[in-house]
Protein backbone atom coordinates (compact mmCIF):
# COMPACT_ATOMS: atom_id res chain seq x y z
CA UNK A 1 0.00 0.00 0.00
CA UNK A 2 0.91 3.77 -0.68
CA UNK A 3 1.01 6.06 2.55
CA UNK A 4 1.93 9.53 3.14
CA UNK A 5 3.39 9.38 5.92
CA UNK A 6 4.85 6.10 8.53
CA UNK A 7 5.31 7.14 12.14
CA UNK A 8 7.24 4.87 14.92
CA UNK A 9 5.88 5.39 18.27
CA UNK A 10 2.54 6.74 19.35
CA UNK A 11 3.69 8.48 22.51
CA UNK A 12 1.99 12.51 23.03
CA UNK A 13 4.41 13.37 20.38
CA UNK A 14 3.46 10.42 17.93
CA UNK A 15 -0.09 10.58 18.63
CA UNK A 16 -0.69 14.51 18.13
CA UNK A 17 1.60 14.45 14.79
CA UNK A 18 -0.49 11.56 13.53
CA UNK A 19 -3.92 12.81 13.90
CA UNK A 20 -2.66 16.60 12.49
CA UNK A 21 -1.83 14.61 9.69
CA UNK A 22 -4.58 12.75 9.00
CA UNK A 23 -6.77 15.88 9.50
CA UNK A 24 -5.09 17.44 6.84
CA UNK A 25 -6.50 14.36 4.54
CA UNK A 26 -2.76 12.70 4.42
CA UNK A 27 -2.77 8.85 4.85
CA UNK A 28 -0.69 7.80 8.12
CA UNK A 29 0.74 4.65 8.89
CA UNK A 30 1.77 4.61 12.72
CA UNK A 31 4.47 1.41 14.02
CA UNK A 32 3.99 1.65 18.18
CA UNK A 33 5.60 -1.35 20.00
CA UNK A 34 3.18 -2.53 22.78
CA UNK A 35 6.09 -3.99 24.33
CA UNK A 36 7.71 -0.40 25.35
CA UNK A 37 6.84 1.53 28.52
CA UNK A 38 5.87 5.55 27.19
CA UNK A 39 7.34 8.36 29.49
CA UNK A 40 3.84 9.69 27.77
CA UNK A 41 1.36 8.04 30.10
CA UNK A 42 3.62 8.26 33.58
CA UNK A 43 3.56 11.84 32.80
CA UNK A 44 1.46 14.41 35.12
CA UNK A 45 0.46 16.36 31.29
CA UNK A 46 0.75 19.79 33.40
CA UNK A 47 0.41 23.06 31.50
CA UNK A 48 1.39 25.95 33.20
CA UNK A 49 3.14 29.64 32.40
CA UNK A 50 5.94 29.54 34.39
CA UNK A 51 8.79 27.15 34.90
CA UNK A 52 11.77 26.93 37.13
CA UNK A 53 12.72 28.16 40.77
CA UNK A 54 13.08 31.35 39.22
CA UNK A 55 9.37 31.08 37.86
CA UNK A 56 10.36 32.08 34.98
CA UNK A 57 8.02 33.07 31.78
CA UNK A 58 7.84 29.40 29.88
CA UNK A 59 9.46 29.76 26.51
CA UNK A 60 7.39 30.89 23.58
CA UNK A 61 4.10 31.23 26.02
CA UNK A 62 2.31 33.44 24.20
CA UNK A 63 2.12 31.06 20.66
CA UNK A 64 2.21 28.06 22.61
CA UNK A 65 -0.97 28.53 25.00
CA UNK A 66 -4.24 29.97 23.05
CA UNK A 67 -2.84 27.07 20.80
CA UNK A 68 -2.68 24.35 23.02
CA UNK A 69 -6.05 25.19 24.42
CA UNK A 70 -8.21 25.25 21.58
CA UNK A 71 -6.02 21.83 19.95
CA UNK A 72 -7.07 20.02 22.71
CA UNK A 73 -10.93 21.37 23.02
CA UNK A 74 -11.01 20.26 19.19
CA UNK A 75 -9.79 17.05 19.89
CA UNK A 76 -11.77 16.00 22.89
CA UNK A 77 -15.01 16.53 20.34
CA UNK A 78 -13.20 14.56 17.92
CA UNK A 79 -12.56 11.91 20.17
CA UNK A 80 -15.14 12.43 22.03
CA UNK A 81 -13.75 12.10 25.39
CA UNK A 82 -12.67 15.09 28.38
CA UNK A 83 -8.51 15.55 27.71
CA UNK A 84 -8.39 19.48 29.16
CA UNK A 85 -8.84 19.96 32.86
CA UNK A 86 -8.40 24.10 33.27
CA UNK A 87 -7.13 24.15 37.03
CA UNK A 88 -5.95 27.08 38.72
CA UNK A 89 -2.19 26.64 39.54
CA UNK A 90 -1.07 28.80 43.18
CA UNK A 91 2.92 29.07 44.14
CA UNK A 92 3.42 30.30 47.48
CA UNK A 93 6.18 32.73 47.70
CA UNK A 94 9.36 32.11 49.53
CA UNK A 95 10.57 35.71 50.42
CA UNK A 96 9.20 39.43 50.68
CA UNK A 97 11.45 40.18 47.86
CA UNK A 98 9.88 37.82 45.48
CA UNK A 99 6.65 38.97 46.99
CA UNK A 100 7.59 42.57 46.00
CA UNK A 101 9.31 41.55 42.80
CA UNK A 102 5.90 39.93 41.45
CA UNK A 103 3.33 42.55 42.78
CA UNK A 104 5.57 44.95 40.12
CA UNK A 105 5.50 41.90 37.23
CA UNK A 106 1.42 41.96 37.49
CA UNK A 107 1.61 45.31 35.37
CA UNK A 108 3.82 43.81 32.71
CA UNK A 109 1.61 43.07 30.03
CA UNK A 110 4.30 39.89 29.13
CA UNK A 111 3.10 38.45 32.37
CA UNK A 112 -0.58 39.92 33.49
CA UNK A 113 -2.52 37.71 31.25
CA UNK A 114 -0.91 34.54 33.36
CA UNK A 115 -1.61 35.95 36.69
CA UNK A 116 -5.46 35.73 38.38
CA UNK A 117 -4.51 37.35 41.43
CA UNK A 118 -1.56 37.50 44.01
CA UNK A 119 -2.59 36.99 47.41
CA UNK A 120 -1.04 38.53 50.74
CA UNK A 121 -0.45 36.86 53.68
CA UNK A 122 -3.99 37.29 55.37
CA UNK A 123 -5.16 36.05 52.42
CA UNK A 124 -2.93 32.87 52.65
CA UNK A 125 -4.50 29.54 52.08
CA UNK A 126 -5.18 27.09 54.81
CA UNK A 127 -4.41 23.82 53.25
CA UNK A 128 -1.28 25.04 51.71
CA UNK A 129 2.12 26.26 53.50
CA UNK A 130 2.31 29.90 52.25
CA UNK A 131 2.98 32.18 55.33
CA UNK A 132 3.78 34.86 52.79
CA UNK A 133 1.01 34.40 50.47
CA UNK A 134 1.37 33.70 46.61
CA UNK A 135 0.29 33.83 43.34
CA UNK A 136 -2.26 32.09 41.58
CA UNK A 137 -2.43 31.78 38.03
CA UNK A 138 -4.61 31.10 35.21
CA UNK A 139 -4.20 29.03 31.88
CA UNK A 140 -2.90 26.73 33.79
CA UNK A 141 -4.31 22.67 34.61
CA UNK A 142 -3.24 19.49 33.00
CA UNK A 143 -4.27 17.20 30.01
CA UNK A 144 -5.20 14.05 30.48
CA UNK A 145 -2.49 11.80 28.60
CA UNK A 146 -3.48 8.88 28.68
CA UNK A 147 -6.74 8.86 27.72
CA UNK A 148 -5.48 11.34 24.65
CA UNK A 149 -3.31 8.36 23.90
CA UNK A 150 -6.51 5.86 23.89
CA UNK A 151 -8.58 8.34 22.12
CA UNK A 152 -5.91 8.62 19.33
CA UNK A 153 -5.15 4.37 18.99
CA UNK A 154 -9.07 4.47 18.46
CA UNK A 155 -9.11 6.89 15.98
CA UNK A 156 -5.93 5.19 14.46
CA UNK A 157 -7.81 1.84 14.16
CA UNK A 158 -10.86 3.20 13.07
CA UNK A 159 -8.77 3.96 9.88
CA UNK A 160 -6.90 1.06 9.52
CA UNK A 161 -3.89 3.38 10.47
CA UNK A 162 -1.86 1.52 13.26
CA UNK A 163 0.09 -1.43 13.65
CA UNK A 164 0.88 -2.29 16.96
CA UNK A 165 4.59 -3.64 16.33
CA UNK A 166 7.98 -3.44 16.71
CA UNK A 167 9.80 -1.25 13.96
CA UNK A 168 12.56 -3.38 12.85
CA UNK A 169 15.15 -0.75 10.34
CA UNK A 170 16.21 -4.48 8.45
CA UNK A 171 12.91 -4.66 6.46
CA UNK A 172 13.33 -0.69 5.77
CA UNK A 173 14.23 0.58 2.27
CA UNK A 174 15.27 4.27 1.44
CA UNK A 175 15.51 5.37 -1.97
CA UNK A 176 15.51 9.23 -2.77
CA UNK A 177 12.46 10.18 -2.41
CA UNK A 178 10.63 7.74 -0.75
CA UNK A 179 10.69 4.40 2.45
CA UNK A 180 9.90 1.04 1.71
CA UNK A 181 8.39 -1.01 4.74
CA UNK A 182 7.52 -4.51 4.88
CA UNK A 183 5.29 -4.26 1.35
CA UNK A 184 4.19 -0.43 2.17
CA UNK A 185 5.15 2.56 0.64
CA UNK A 186 5.55 6.12 2.05
CA UNK A 187 6.94 9.52 1.18
CA UNK A 188 8.31 10.16 4.65
CA UNK A 189 9.26 7.71 8.04
CA UNK A 190 8.99 10.06 11.22
CA UNK A 191 10.56 8.60 14.18
CA UNK A 192 8.54 10.11 17.71
CA UNK A 193 10.11 7.14 19.75
CA UNK A 194 10.52 9.07 22.91
CA UNK A 195 13.29 8.51 25.08
CA UNK A 196 14.03 5.50 23.07
CA UNK A 197 15.72 8.12 20.46
CA UNK A 198 19.18 7.09 21.88
CA UNK A 199 19.28 4.38 20.02
CA UNK A 200 17.64 4.84 16.94
CA UNK A 201 20.41 3.97 14.00
CA UNK A 202 19.30 7.15 12.07
CA UNK A 203 19.24 9.90 14.61
CA UNK A 204 21.21 8.92 17.92
CA UNK A 205 23.58 11.37 16.75
CA UNK A 206 20.87 13.79 17.94
CA UNK A 207 21.91 14.96 22.11
CA UNK A 208 19.51 13.36 24.26
CA UNK A 209 19.72 14.20 28.01
CA UNK A 210 16.77 11.85 29.04
CA UNK A 211 15.78 12.89 32.49
CA UNK A 212 13.76 9.77 34.88
CA UNK A 213 11.23 11.35 37.09
CA UNK A 214 8.82 9.73 39.52
CA UNK A 215 5.54 10.86 40.30
CA UNK A 216 3.46 9.34 43.70
CA UNK A 217 -0.41 9.38 43.96
CA UNK A 218 -2.07 10.05 47.08
CA UNK A 219 -5.40 9.85 48.56
CA UNK A 220 -6.69 12.92 50.16
CA UNK A 221 -8.86 13.31 53.36
CA UNK A 222 -10.10 16.96 52.06
CA UNK A 223 -10.68 17.93 48.11
CA UNK A 224 -8.28 20.22 46.78
CA UNK A 225 -9.37 23.09 43.92
CA UNK A 226 -6.14 23.70 42.92
CA UNK A 227 -2.31 22.82 41.75
CA UNK A 228 0.25 23.60 44.17
CA UNK A 229 3.79 24.06 42.34
CA UNK A 230 6.82 24.68 44.66
CA UNK A 231 9.45 22.53 44.75
CA UNK A 232 6.92 19.68 43.74
CA UNK A 233 3.62 19.87 42.46
CA UNK A 234 0.42 18.67 44.10
CA UNK A 235 -2.21 17.88 41.37
CA UNK A 236 -6.05 17.22 41.86
CA UNK A 237 -7.50 14.66 39.86
CA UNK A 238 -10.37 14.28 41.39
CA UNK A 239 -12.39 14.95 44.99
CA UNK A 240 -9.76 12.32 46.49
CA UNK A 241 -7.33 11.46 44.45
CA UNK A 242 -3.98 13.74 43.73
CA UNK A 243 -0.84 12.92 41.76
CA UNK A 244 2.40 14.86 43.32
CA UNK A 245 5.88 14.78 41.60
CA UNK A 246 8.47 14.78 40.27
CA UNK A 247 11.92 13.59 41.05
CA UNK A 248 15.11 14.00 38.27
CA UNK A 249 17.24 11.95 38.12
CA UNK A 250 19.76 11.78 35.06
CA UNK A 251 21.75 8.80 35.81
CA UNK A 252 19.14 6.10 37.14
CA UNK A 253 17.48 5.84 33.60
CA UNK A 254 15.76 2.26 34.81
CA UNK A 255 11.48 2.57 34.88
CA UNK A 256 11.96 1.02 38.53
CA UNK A 257 10.03 3.31 41.02
CA UNK A 258 12.64 4.05 44.02
CA UNK A 259 12.19 4.70 48.24
CA UNK A 260 14.73 7.14 48.03
CA UNK A 261 12.15 8.86 45.57
CA UNK A 262 9.36 8.65 47.37
CA UNK A 263 10.96 9.73 50.32
CA UNK A 264 12.39 12.74 48.59
CA UNK A 265 8.96 13.63 47.53
CA UNK A 266 7.19 13.40 50.64
CA UNK A 267 9.39 15.82 52.37
CA UNK A 268 8.90 18.02 50.12
CA UNK A 269 4.91 17.88 50.54
CA UNK A 270 5.62 17.86 53.87
CA UNK A 271 6.77 21.06 53.55
CA UNK A 272 3.99 22.69 51.23
CA UNK A 273 0.64 21.13 52.18
CA UNK A 274 -1.38 20.57 55.23
CA UNK A 275 -3.52 17.93 53.96
CA UNK A 276 -3.57 14.32 55.44
CA UNK A 277 -3.07 11.88 53.33
CA UNK A 278 -1.80 8.13 52.45
CA UNK A 279 0.05 6.97 49.13
CA UNK A 280 -1.42 4.77 46.99
CA UNK A 281 0.63 4.65 44.31
CA UNK A 282 4.21 5.41 42.67
CA UNK A 283 5.68 5.35 38.87
CA UNK A 284 8.30 6.19 37.01
CA UNK A 285 9.10 7.20 33.66
CA UNK A 286 12.12 8.64 31.99
CA UNK A 287 11.19 12.09 29.94
CA UNK A 288 12.86 12.58 26.15
CA UNK A 289 14.42 15.63 27.35
CA UNK A 290 17.34 17.43 24.61
CA UNK A 291 20.77 19.01 25.49
CA UNK A 292 19.14 22.53 24.94
CA UNK A 293 15.83 21.91 26.59
CA UNK A 294 14.38 22.64 22.73
CA UNK A 295 12.82 19.92 20.47
CA UNK A 296 14.31 17.77 17.57
CA UNK A 297 12.46 18.52 14.72
CA UNK A 298 13.11 18.40 10.78
CA UNK A 299 14.82 15.90 8.41
CA UNK A 300 18.31 13.75 8.62
CA UNK A 301 20.72 15.92 6.35
CA UNK A 302 21.45 12.62 4.18
CA UNK A 303 18.38 10.72 4.32
CA UNK A 304 15.80 13.19 3.42
CA UNK A 305 12.79 10.49 3.38
CA UNK A 306 13.77 10.27 7.62
CA UNK A 307 12.24 12.63 9.63
CA UNK A 308 11.81 13.10 13.39
CA UNK A 309 9.72 14.94 16.02
CA UNK A 310 11.24 14.37 19.69
CA UNK A 311 12.79 16.00 22.43
CA UNK A 312 9.99 17.37 23.35
CA UNK A 313 10.49 16.93 27.64
CA UNK A 314 9.40 17.73 30.38
CA UNK A 315 6.87 20.93 28.56
CA UNK A 316 5.24 18.15 26.43
CA UNK A 317 1.96 18.77 26.76
CA UNK A 318 2.36 22.55 25.86
CA UNK A 319 5.00 22.12 22.81
CA UNK A 320 3.51 19.09 20.99
CA UNK A 321 0.28 20.57 19.59
CA UNK A 322 1.63 23.59 17.78
CA UNK A 323 4.96 22.34 16.84
CA UNK A 324 3.15 19.29 15.14
CA UNK A 325 1.49 22.08 13.22
CA UNK A 326 4.64 23.78 12.60
CA UNK A 327 6.03 20.50 11.71
CA UNK A 328 3.36 20.09 8.99
CA UNK A 329 4.01 23.62 7.74
CA UNK A 330 7.05 22.44 6.85
CA UNK A 331 6.58 19.03 5.71
CA UNK A 332 3.71 20.17 3.13
CA UNK A 333 4.46 23.92 3.03
CA UNK A 334 7.53 24.55 2.97
CA UNK A 335 7.67 26.91 5.64
CA UNK A 336 10.94 27.41 7.66
CA UNK A 337 10.91 25.80 11.25
CA UNK A 338 12.38 28.35 13.42
CA UNK A 339 16.04 28.08 14.20
CA UNK A 340 15.53 26.71 18.29
CA UNK A 341 13.87 23.83 17.05
CA UNK A 342 15.02 22.22 13.86
CA UNK A 343 17.65 19.92 13.90
CA UNK A 344 19.96 21.21 11.58
CA UNK A 345 21.57 22.98 14.44
CA UNK A 346 23.00 19.87 15.10
CA UNK A 347 24.16 18.97 12.08
CA UNK A 348 27.70 19.16 12.86
CA UNK A 349 27.22 16.41 15.56
CA UNK A 350 25.76 14.00 12.67
CA UNK A 351 28.74 15.05 9.99
CA UNK A 352 31.74 14.88 12.82
CA UNK A 353 30.41 11.39 13.16
CA UNK A 354 30.63 10.23 9.71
Amino acid sequence: MVWDYFIVGQGLAGSVLSYKLIKHDLKVLVFDDPVLPKSSTVAAGIYNPFTGRKLVKTWMAEQLFPYLLKFYKDLEEELSVQLLYNIPMYRPFLSLEEQNEWSARLFEDGYSQFIERLLNPQEALPQVVNPLGGMMLKRSGFVDIRALIRGVTNFLEQRNALRSERFLYRKLQISKDRVLYNGHSARKLIFCEGPSLSNNKFFGWLPMTPVKGEILELALQEPLAYIVNRGVFVLPVSNSLCRVGSTFDNQDLSWDVTAKAKIQLLQKLDKLIRIPYRVVGHSAGVRPASLDRRPFIGLHPKYEPLGVFNGLGTKGVSLTPYFAQEFFNFLERGKPLIRDVTISRYFFLYYNKI
